[in-house]
């Protein structure tokens, strides 16, 4: 970031933040912008909002394209060194959570104890460690856990292995100790006294006790569905909010169990009507991205490949499409993004063909394209497997391809340049 500021720029102007392929191939989508830049790299920028701004300093062009990608007013974003330091902080521990949580220890232990108050986060925004006065605080454990890219079920453990100490005197309590604030440590090896084996358990029952503690809902009434599945299962078929609340939880635990993503992976391959739908939902997105970046980007990939600038109507019209398919109150509007794609694509062939110029490149396109194919085709072939595998019908399909090749080759040579006329006789 430091090396190459006007990138930030060129991001927001372009949208590209949006989505895009990773370096290992791995296809991210963000929803909103501040999403793009504290997600981890390569999913994102691994940084922060304050980091940002700090970076386009005075360059208020740039400062308002950020402001518009927020949907916050520009003087919000002028904040003061000190606070942008403090909220840093609570991030900067995040991150260093993350990166050594399966290490242990009493380090560790701080950095939840100082930032995490569990069942915290009233007139916050979640994820966000400011309350409703814009003053740094504590946040819930599992805010402390996106922000740190693991469990709060984890966090957790480390949390309540601190208070135990606490309440040996060894270290002071979390509720004395806020962001930032440094304490001396005890020795390393006394730790494992109070994050016991209870803590370091997978066991099903701890497991989601903490897990109940981190999101503030009731630990009998989830040990009641964990140990009556039949129940979920007649909820979920009956009720669609229940289903939709059963999907969200296996997205969120798919990231961290291979299991469960091989489990999901097979289903999907194995149930006709679920391969179908992946389908359909690829090609309505694939669709959506094309009508976005033309109404972003202003040009377009034509059928045989060409990259052209979008005319006026053209553009004018995906926006319009775009704008109304996000304001659309359907969470599923396939049939409209359908129609958008059609749309701007029938606009796209009348724009082609009403361009001599442009028309012809796309005929030259597409038939190079047909050529190059048919060349990659016969270049792959082993001409040495040929001594015993004639068929008449081979030779025949081959005779036959033969003379179009021929034909195609004399109407090319009809219609290619001639030769200039020589002047005869003097002038």
């Amino acid at each position: 970031m430091e090396t190459a500021p006007g990138l930030i720029r060129r991001v927001l102007e372009e949208g590209s933040w949006r989505q895009f392929t990773t370096p290992r191939g791995e296809e991210v989508t963000h929803n909103t912008f501040e999403s793009f830049v504290t997600t981890a790299p390569t999913g994102g920028l691994g940084r922060t909002l304050d980091d940002v701004v700090r970076l386009i300093g005075d360059d208020e062009d740039t400062l308002d394209l950020l402001a518009r990608a927020l949907d916050v007013p520009v003087d919000s974003l002028r904040e003061p060194e000190r606070r942008a330091a403090e909220i840093d902080l609570v991030q900067r521990d995040a991150r260093d959570f993350g990166a050594y949580t399966r290490s242990g220890g009493w380090r560790f232990g701080l950095l939840v104890a100082r930032n995490v108050q569990p069942g915290s986060g009233q007139g916050k925004k979640s994820g966000s460690s400011l309350d409703e006065n814009n003053e740094v605080t504590k946040v819930s454990a599992k805010d402390f856990a996106d922000m740190a890219g693991t469990k709060p079920s984890r966090v957790m453990r480390f949390y309540r292995a601190w208070e135990r100490a606490a309440e040996a005197r060894v270290v002071p309590a979390s509720e004395d100790l806020a962001p930032g604030v440094d304490v001396e440590l005890p020795d390393g090896e006394t730790w494992s006294e109070y994050f016991t084996s209870a803590e370091r358990s997978t066991d099903r029952r701890q497991n989601i006790a903490a897990e109940a503690e981190a999101a503030g809902t009731s630990f009998v009434g989830a040990l009641h569905v964990a140990h009556h599945p039949s129940d979920l299962r007649t909820a979920i078929l009956a009720d669609a909010k229940t289903a939709e609340a059963a999907r969200e939880a296996l997205m969120q635990r798919l990231g961290e169990d291979p299991e469960l993503q091989a489990a999901m992976a097979r289903t999907v391959a194995e149930v006709p009507q679920l391969k179908k739908a992946v389908a359909a939902e690829t090609r309505r997105t694939d669709q959506l991205d094309y009508v976005r970046k033309i109404a972003e980007q202003g040009n377009f990939k034509t059928p045989a490949g060409q990259i052209i600038e979008a005319s006026v109507e053209v553009k004018s019209e995906a926006e319009r499409q775009l704008a109304q398919i996000e304001h659309l109150a359907d969470v599923n509007p396939a049939e409209s993004i359908t129609e958008a794609y059609e749309t701007v694509q029938q606009l796209i062939a009348e724009s082609i063909k009403a361009d001599p110029a442009v028309n012809i490149r796309e005929r030259q396109a597409r038939f190079y394209s047909n050529v190059q194919k048919a060349s990659k085709a016969f270049e792959q072939l082993d001409l040495n497997d040929l001594a015993d595998m004639y068929e008449a019908d081979m030779v025949e399909k081959l005779e036959s391809l033969q003379r179009s090749v021929e034909a195609c080759l004399e109407s090319l040579r009809k219609a290619g340049p001639r030769p200039a006329l020589r002047a005869v006789g003097g002038a």
